[in-house]
Order: structure tokens, then C-alpha cells, then sequence
């Protein structure tokens, strides 16, 4: 193989594995979004409403 080949499918491979840990980042980002609305909605309906 050429050295360019290589380091042509090592990117790829690199590429493919920064591509999943981004989508996974993404939805734990979405998971702690979502749990930190419900916490602050809670806070401003005790401090506020009750």
C-alpha cells in the first residue's frame, strides 16, 4: 500500500470514532438539558406559585 492510502483510511477510521463520540456527547447534552429545565421549573413553582 501507498503511505498515502494509510494515512488516508487511518483519518477515516478517525474520523468515524469523532463522529460517534460527538452524537453521543449531543445527547447527553440533551438529557442534562432537559432534567436542569425540570429542576428550575420546579424551583421557580415552589419559590413563586406555592
Amino acid at each position: 500500500m501507498d503511505q498515502g492510502e494509510i494515512i488516508t483510511q487511518q483519518l477515516e477510521g478517525l474520523n468515524a470514532k469523532l463522529s460517534e463520540i460527538n452524537h453521543n456527547m449531543l445527547k447527553v447534552f440533551w438529557i442534562v438539558a432537559v432534567f436542569a429545565l425540570l429542576y428550575f421549573g420546579l424551583m421557580i413553582y415552589l419559590l413563586f406559585i406555592r
